[in-house]
């Protein structure tokens, strides 16, 4: 008995823990938004028009995108756009309008929530570049965060910041 229970104990601390790093590891966009919702529950939970691109292929994989544009994103306009890969959330686009934000007061922001930026290191985004941007490559000034199961990558492009939020664990970018 005192056996069987030792046992059950450490079961239970073992679930705890688990579950502890599921919730750890869930990243929650606007309106409760996580990665792997489908597109129903994602539309469900957004306010605003929207446009589906379902034609949306960059380099091997093929991504359907639901943008909402000129909607506000920690207080500054933007367009956001949830990339789906067979109906499952994988990759959340942030694209500030012109001037709302700079690539520093970007990186300022996500780097004191999830931790240094360095140089984009494109083997560990795999295919998942193509949800960063669809020649497969980031512009000159891209930095990146990876935080648990996360990559963060902010971009200058041109007059604007881009930044993507990219699930690693995600099954198409080692496809």
């Amino acid at each position: 008995m005192k056996k069987m229970l030792a046992i059950l104990t450490v079961l239970v601390m073992v679930l705890a823990a688990v579950a502890a790093m599921a919730e750890e590891n869930t990243l929650n966009f606007r309106n409760g938004v996580t990665f792997r919702m489908n597109m129903d529950q994602v539309m469900a939970t957004e306010t605003g028009r929207y446009e589906i691109d379902t034609e949306h292929t960059h380099g091997p994989v093929t991504f359907t995108e639901l943008e909402y544009e000129n909607v506000m994103v920690d207080n500054k306009p933007a367009d956001l756009s949830y990339l789906f890969v067979g109906n499952e959330l994988v990759a959340v686009r942030v694209k500030f309008d012109d001037g709302a934000v700079t690539f520093d007061q970007a990186k300022a922001d996500l780097t004191a929530l999830y931790g240094e930026a360095a140089p984009v290191d494109l083997a560990k985004l795999g295919n998942g570049i193509y949800a960063v941007d669809d020649d497969g490559r980031t512009e000159a000034k891209a930095e990146a965060i990876i935080s648990g199961n996360l990559m963060i990558v902010i971009e200058a492009d041109k007059d604007d910041v881009d930044v993507t939020f990219v699930d690693l664990n995600a099954a198409y970018i080692n496809v």
